[in-house]
């Protein structure tokens, strides 16, 4: 697997690139999407996120890829493993997204358990974070189901959020018990 695109059962992810502008823009203006990101961006929020996390690949390699089912051209939804700060403290954020109409058919959970497992047995970090709003019930569920716990409340962007860590085994050991 390289880091600048990998497959799941079902998704084919490719690393960020400028051409990808329009497609962040259909995912930032979508009501549903951006319900639990802070709300829809307007076109300077795109550009920012965009050049952010563009940035992002630059330093460290790794970063948000966009994703598509593997037999099909359109942009289903984006993924990321990413360095985020919380505390004081760099951590590895796994996290995803999918426009509304591709929500319900188990794609959060297959790219979630992808994403746990580049953090732990590509780059070889000891643990894999994500954070959600209270509120986001489903993609608490969907964190439990990638094999991470609920830790603590953390603050990020100025909103409280709930952080949930990965256990020190590898995603195959978490696939085997369950």
């Amino acid at each position: 697997m390289t880091l600048d695109s990998f497959e799941s059962a079902r998704l084919r992810a490719e690393r960020l690139t400028p051409a990808h502008f329009a497609d962040l823009r259909a995912m930032d203006q979508s009501a549903g999407f951006m319900a639990h990101l802070g709300g829809p961006r307007d076109e300077a929020g795109t550009a920012a996120y965009l050049e952010s996390n563009l940035a992002h690949w630059s330093t460290y390699g790794f970063g948000l890829w966009m994703l598509r089912e593997r037999h099909a051209p359109a942009v289903v939804g984006r993924c990321c493993v990413r360095h985020l700060t919380l505390d004081g403290i760099d951590e590895i954020e796994v996290g995803y997204g999918f426009l509304p109409e591709y929500w319900g058919r188990g794609f959060a959970t297959e790219i979630a358990l992808a994403c746990v497992d580049i953090t732990l047995n590509t780059l070889h970090h000891p643990t894999a974070v994500a954070i959600t709003l209270q509120g986001n019930t489903g993609s608490q569920h969907v964190l439990t189901k990638a094999g991470l716990t609920y830790e603590r409340m953390v603050q990020h962007a100025g909103l409280w959020h709930m952080l949930f860590r990965s256990s020190l085994r590898s995603t195959d050991d978490q696939r085997r018990t369950r």
